[in-house]
C-alpha cells in the first residue's frame, strides 16, 4: 500500500494535533489536580487550626459560653510550658505501625502502669490497647472517650491513628505527663484533656486515696450515704493533688459536639467509681453512638448499689455484657465476673 503526498501530509497533521490535544488536556488536568490539591491543603489546614483554636479557646475559657459549658470542667491549656522534670519514652510499635510517646511515673511510685514500660518492649494492657486499636480500624466513624486516662496509654495510640480523644483523669501529676506526651507528638488538634473526678453531683471537692506503690491507683473517698453527705456544694480550693473537682458526664457533651464528634467506643477505669459516669451521663448516652464500652470490674464490683446502676443502666439500653473473648456473662453472677468486661450494644457487627 503506498502513501500519496498528500496522505503523508494529512497523517502527520492528525498525529501533531492529537500531540497538541494530548499536550494540552495534559496540563489541564495537572493545573486541575494543583488547585483541588491546594484547595484540600487550605481546607484541611483551616480545619486544622479551628480544632486547634477549639481546645485552646475551650482551656482558656474564651468560648465556654458560646457551647453552654460549666464552670466546674477544667479543660488543660495545651500549650502551657511544663516546668516539671519526668522520664518520656517512645513505645513499642502496635500492629507494626502505631508508635507514640509515653511520660512514665518513677517506677517505684508507679509499679503496675510505668513500670509496664519498661525497656519499651512492652506497653500497658497491650492486648487490651491493640484490640481497640483494631476496633476503631474497623470503624473508621468512630472516635475514643477514655476515662480514667492515666499517664495515657489508650489515649496517646489512638490519637497516633488519627481519631479524636476526650480523656478524663482527675489526678493532676497524671495530666501534667500525658500534656507533654502530647505536646512531643504534636497531636494538640485532636485531644481534649479534662481534670476532674466523675461523680453523681458537679463542683464537690473530694479526697482521693493514696497508694505509694500504684500512682495511679487512687479512687475518690466517700461515706456509705455519698448521696446526701457531698450534696451541698462547697468551695474549698487547693493545690494538693489529691483533693479534686467533681463533673458529671454530661456536663463534657459540650466539648464533644464543639468537635463534631457523634460516634465514639469509650473505656472506663476509675477504682470503682464506674457508676457515676453511667448514672450521670444519660445525655451523653442518648446523643452519640456508643456500640462498646471496656470497663474496669475488679473494684466496682464489692458495691452492690452501684453494681445494681450499672446493669440497669446497660440493660434498659440494650447492651450485654461479655469477656474480652465474647462470652456473654450471666448478670446473675456478676460478683464473679472477670476483672475488665466489656459492654457491647446488641445488633452491632465487628466486635466479636
Amino acid at each position: 500500500m503506498k502513501f500519496r503526498l498528500n496522505d503523508i501530509i494529512t497523517i502527520q497533521c492528525i498525529i501533531s494535533f492529537l500531540s497538541f490535544e494530548y499536550k494540552v488536556t495534559r496540563k489541564i488536568l495537572i493545573l486541575t489536580i494543583g488547585i483541588l490539591s491546594t484547595f484540600y491543603l487550605i481546607h484541611d489546614k483551616h480545619i486544622f487550626l479551628w480544632k486547634e483554636n477549639v481546645s485552646k479557646r475551650l482551656a482558656t475559657g474564651e468560648i465556654r459560653n458560646n457551647f453552654n459549658m460549666s464552670p466546674n470542667v477544667h479543660i488543660i491549656d495545651l500549650t502551657a510550658k511544663i516546668q516539671t522534670k519526668f522520664q518520656c519514652i517512645k513505645t513499642k510499635a502496635l500492629l507494626n505501625n502505631f508508635s507514640t510517646i509515653i511520660c512514665l511515673h518513677q517506677t517505684k511510685k508507679d509499679k503496675y502502669v510505668s513500670g509496664a514500660f519498661q525497656n519499651s518492649t512492652s506497653i500497658w494492657e497491650e492486648d487490651q490497647v491493640t484490640r481497640m486499636l483494631e476496633f476503631l480500624i474497623r470503624h473508621p466513624h468512630l472516635h475514643f472517650i477514655d476515662i480514667g486516662a492515666n499517664i495515657g496509654t489508650y489515649t496517646m495510640f489512638v490519637a497516633a491513628l488519627g481519631r479524636f480523644v476526650l480523656a478524663i483523669d482527675c489526678f493532676a501529676p497524671n495530666l501534667v505527663r500525658l500534656t507533654r506526651a502530647v505536646q512531643l507528638t504534636n497531636i494538640s488538634d485532636r485531644v481534649v484533656l479534662v481534670q476532674n473526678a466523675l461523680f453523681t453531683y458537679s463542683g464537690q471537692m473530694l479526697r482521693l486515696s493514696v497508694d505509694t506503690t500504684n500512682i495511679g491507683g487512687q479512687g475518690i473517698v466517700l461515706s456509705g450515704n455519698y448521696s446526701a453527705k457531698y450534696r451541698a456544694a462547697n468551695n474549698i480550693s487547693t493545690k494538693n493533688p489529691y483533693i479534686v473537682k467533681t463533673i458529671t458526664f454530661d456536663e463534657v457533651l459540650p466539648i464533644l459536639v464543639a468537635y463534631g464528634i457523634r460516634g465514639a467506643l469509650m473505656k472506663i477505669d476509675i477504682e470503682g467509681s464506674e457508676s457515676f459516669v453511667v448514672e450521670s451521663g444519660n445525655r451523653v448516652f442518648d446523643t452519640l453512638d456508643i456500640p462498646f464500652v471496656q470497663m474496669e470490674w475488679k473494684m466496682v464490683r464489692r458495691y452492690v448499689d452501684r453494681v445494681k446502676i450499672i446493669l440497669d443502666f446497660f440493660t434498659r439500653r440494650n447492651y450485654v455484657s461479655m469477656t474480652s473473648s465474647c462470652r456473654l456473662l450471666n448478670p446473675h453472677e456478676h460478683i464473679r465476673w472477670p476483672d475488665e468486661i466489656y459492654w457491647l450494644k446488641r445488633n452491632t457487627s465487628n466486635f466479636c
